[in-house]
Parts: structure tokens; C-alpha cells; sequence
């Protein structure tokens, strides 16, 4: 007798084919999960697993920014899963980063620098400080990451900083640093670091644009002293 087709293999092909019609707007949060997930777990349903992890974390976006070892204390996901989903957000963020034409154009978007910081250190567990470097005519030329630390302090010192500036040819700089509490709030040593910064930059010839707290969903302008609307 010829074995029946598991029902989750409909309700998947299904989802697939919602999906490639009407794209992410098509699915749920979870239906989105269920789908990724039934390519590293074929052979089980996982709208279960993929409703979990949800409610676990809180949000998909969550799910996404957990380390692997968050990733894998989900009963039935293992080494394929989380590392798929790692890939997945690493995919996201590197599509983010501007390149090749797209490097050339000004960076007179906020909204695309933010975006691209909460997604690259906005969900970090501990603080991580970046760079950004632009040239004369405010093009993006430079990214990188210069500290990570503790939940609450990344070490930053300006002879990085402005080493780098440097090295890149820098004529302005954008500082970002996550703040994992969700706080938005900047300390009095983030308010210092900014002010240091700003002078040394003013003696150098080398412009701080902003210094931009992130947290997942949300950012503050110190300069500007207040959240940023987008």
C-alpha cells in the first residue's frame, strides 16, 4: 500500500507557494519561521518548533539576533537549524552594508544608517562600538567594528578611532554604540567620549558628524539629544 503524504508537507508546499506569490506579507511571523526551518528539519512539522521559538524569544527579529547557543537550548534545534538561521541574518546584514555603486552615493539617509546598525549590533548581548567614515563629499567609504565589552561599557579609545579615520581618509565620522538594556538614555561617559572625540576630530580636520545610540527597534542622537524619528 502506498504511504500517505504527511500532512505538513502540504500545509508547507502551500506556505511556499503563498509565500513566492505574495511574499512576506503573505505569512505570519511564525508561518515565515516554519517555512525557513523546514528546510534544515524536512522531515518534521515545524510550526510547532517555529511558534516556540516565537514566544521564547519574544519576537521573529529575536529569534534571529540569539546567539546559537540561545538558538539550540529550543528542543529540536541543532547545529543545522541555529546555523541556518545565523546565516540567514547574516545574509541580511551584508546585504545592508553599501557597495560598489551603491557605496558612492551620500549618506544624507538616516533611516539607512540606523537600520543597518540595529541590525548588525542592535541585538547584541554586550556594548559594541562602530565607525563610520566618509569622505568630503559625505559618500560612506569605511565600516568597522572597533570594541565590544560588557553588557553595559565598550572601551573606545580616540588613538583608534582617529588611527583609522586616517588610514581611511576620512573627513567625517559617524560614531554608533548598541545599548543591549534597551535604554536609550546615553551616560555621562558616552557624553564625554562624544565630546573628546568632537574636539580631537575639530583639531584634526576631521568632522563627528553624530554619535547614535541603538537598541533593536529604536535610536538617539546624542548630538541631536533626543530619539530619532524615522
Amino acid at each position: 500500500m502506498k504511504e500517505s503524504t504527511p500532512h505538513y508537507l502540504g500545509h508547507r508546499h502551500r506556505l511556499r507557494e503563498r509565500f513566492r506569490k505574495g511574499g512576506r506579507d503573505a505569512l505570519q511571523d511564525y508561518e515565515l519561521l516554519e517555512l525557513l526551518l523546514g528546510y534544515a528539519i524536512p522531515k518534521k512539522d515545524t510550526k510547532p518548533l517555529a511558534k516556540e521559538m516565537i514566544r521564547q524569544a519574544g519576537t521573529l527579529r529575536r529569534v534571529f539576533d540569539g546567539s546559537f547557543g540561545d538558538l539550540e537550548e529550543s528542543k529540536g534545534v541543532g547545529e543545522y537549524t541555529s546555523t541556518l538561521i545565523k546565516l540567514v541574518k547574516e545574509c541580511i546584514v551584508r546585504y545592508l552594508v553599501p557597495e560598489g555603486e551603491d557605496a558612492a552615493v551620500a549618506l544624507d539617509n538616516p533611516e539607512a544608517v540606523i537600520r543597518y546598525m540595529q541590525a548588525e549590533i542592535g541585538g547584541e548581548k554586550s556594548e559594541h562600538f562602530m565607525l563610520l567614515c566618509l569622505n568630503s563629499a559625505g559618500h560612506l567609504i569605511h565600516i568597522e567594528r572597533l570594541s565590544e565589552g560588557t553588557v553595559n561599557t565598550a572601551h573606545v579609545y580616540p588613538r583608534e578611532v582617529f588611527k583609522t579615520a586616517l588610514m581611511k581618509g576620512a573627513s567625517a565620522l559617524i560614531l554608533v554604540h548598541n545599548h543591549p538594556s534597551g535604554t536609550l538614555s546615553p551616560s555621562s561617559h558616552d557624553e564625554r567620549l562624544t565630546r573628546s572625540l568632537s574636539e580631537l576630530g575639530e583639531s584634526l580636520g576631521i568632522a563627528v558628524h553624530d554619535h547614535i545610540i541603538v537598541t533593536r527597534d529604536k535610536a538617539y542622537s546624542i548630538k541631536l539629544g533626543r530619539t530619532i524619528q524615522y
